[in-house]
């Protein structure tokens, strides 16, 4: 604190432009942990490699995937679209001198405009295509035996929700599995759909979890707290400008969805930030889902429990030698496989993440970047083995091995089938979503 009090002493009211080498523009290594808008490309495993596991072979691949990269909401479109007159703002100040952008981002501010259109509200955006197509390309490597087949709909179920983004988001994985020539017949989303999304489903949990604001208690009092009151300080004088809670949020939006949108390109936007000044936002983006959709509600998991029960199920049959697909594709939304992850534990951290412990959470299991990015998927594949237990599972989140609580490390990332089934059995029998209806009273 001393330090920038001196920093502000010296520097005086009218800052001076930086240098070229602080340039968000020239930023080799830019910060881009977003939260959900987090791109895809940045946090997945880039390795295609067939995975041979001696002695076991494949005998279901189970994916939940989130829909790929989407363009913003209509409100946010419409709120895009007024950062034109702050941006003029800010670069009329600049050119005063006020405010601390060096010339190449001030360069690309001017010419900045809006990428968004009203027309296309939430829907998938071509790299949100991509993300799914080369997704799919992905595991069809290290899975051939499971996934380089024909189509045949007794062999592979596919499952999407009632929207445009997660229907897209089908189709391209379906592309990158079995081509774009293939005919295939898909089942009609279910509207409410109390597997692929029981918030839609849960009317008590909308009520009471969702939309109690009490679920906002933790991230408004880190909104109006030290670190964030310093962001908001900071990067007003990095504008030259005095900039709200609004504007500020209305820029960290624009800024995270340009760069999704355009991986190998800047925002002229994320010039405002620090990456220290990304991560307390990205902290506080992290707080609302907490509460909201993970471990810091109860009711959350219970909610969860449908996608979970459904992998479980699966896999029990298989154990029992009934049939089931070689492949069961699911394609939702952020907020539900939050959901998921918290009936199945995954993210949970030692303590509660809250609005005083920013500074000890460094380190956090919930981080939704890292969670629920676009495109994010959780994959459990069932195998059959002839040596040792006779089953085990292996499970990938954002394709990368996940090795879940109580589960042996080795080099494959196996877990007995028996460990899973002790661990989460009871979710198959509990799993009942009758709590999401109250009972009406007069």
């Amino acid at each position: 604190m001393l330090l920038f009090i001196l920093w502000t002493a010296l520097m005086g009211p009218l800052a001076t432009v930086q240098a070229k080498g602080s340039c968000y523009a020239y930023e080799r290594n830019p910060y881009v942990l977003f939260s959900t808008y987090t791109p895809y490309e940045f946090v997945h495993e880039n390795s295609d490699d067939r995975v041979d596991i001696p002695k076991c072979h494949p005998v279901q691949f189970w994916i939940l995937s989130r829909h790929g990269t989407r363009y913003i909401k209509e409100d946010g479109i419409k709120e895009m679209w007024s950062l034109r007159s702050l941006r003029d703002e800010i670069i009329s100040n600049l050119d005063k001198r006020q405010g601390r952008l060096c010339t190449q981002d001030v360069e690309n501010l001017k010419k900045w405009t809006p990428q968004a259109v009203l027309t296309l509200p939430n829907d998938l955006t071509p790299q949100g295509y991509r993300d799914a197509y080369y997704l799919a390309l992905r595991y069809k490597s290290r899975f051939p035996t499971l996934l380089n087949r024909s189509y045949r709909p007794d062999k592979f179920q596919v499952q999407f929700t009632d929207t445009q983004r997660t229907t897209l988001t089908a189709f391209a994985f379906i592309d990158g599995i079995f081509g774009s020539t293939v005919d295939i017949e898909l089942p009609q989303p279910l509207s409410p759909d109390p597997v692929l999304k029981p918030s839609d489903y849960c009317t008590a949990w909308d009520e009471d979890v969702n939309h109690n604001p009490d679920s906002m208690k933790e991230a408004n009092a880190f909104l109006y707290g030290p670190e964030m009151q310093s962001v908001l300080q900071s990067v007003s004088r990095r504008l030259g400008t005095n900039i709200t809670n609004e504007n500020l949020d209305n820029i960290y939006t624009t800024c995270r969805f340009e760069k999704a949108w355009h991986v190998d390109s800047v925002s002229p936007w994320c010039a405002a930030f620090t990456k220290d000044e990304l991560k307390i936002l990205e902290y506080k983006e992290d707080l609302e889902s907490y509460y909201k959709r993970g471990f810091g509600n109860e009711m959350n998991k219970h909610v969860g429990c449908p996608l979970a029960k459904d992998l479980l199920d699966r896999f029990s049959k298989l154990e029992n030698g009934e049939t089931q697909p070689s492949g069961v594709f699911y394609f939702s939304h952020d907020t539900d496989i939050q959901l998921f992850f918290t009936s199945l534990g995954v993210g949970k951290d030692r303590i509660n993440i809250t609005h005083s412990n920013y500074a000890t959470m460094a380190r956090r299991n919930w981080r939704t970047s890292l969670l629920t990015p676009f495109a994010s998927n959780f994959a459990a594949i069932f195998f059959k083995c002839d040596r040792g237990e006779p089953f085990r599972v292996q499970f990938r989140l954002q394709e990368k091995l996940l090795r879940l609580k109580g589960c042996p490390h080795n080099r494959w990332g196996l877990c007995d089938w028996s460990v899973i089934k002790k661990k989460y059995g009871y979710i198959s029998d509990t799993c009942d979503l009758s709590f999401c209806f109250k009972e009406m009273t007069e």
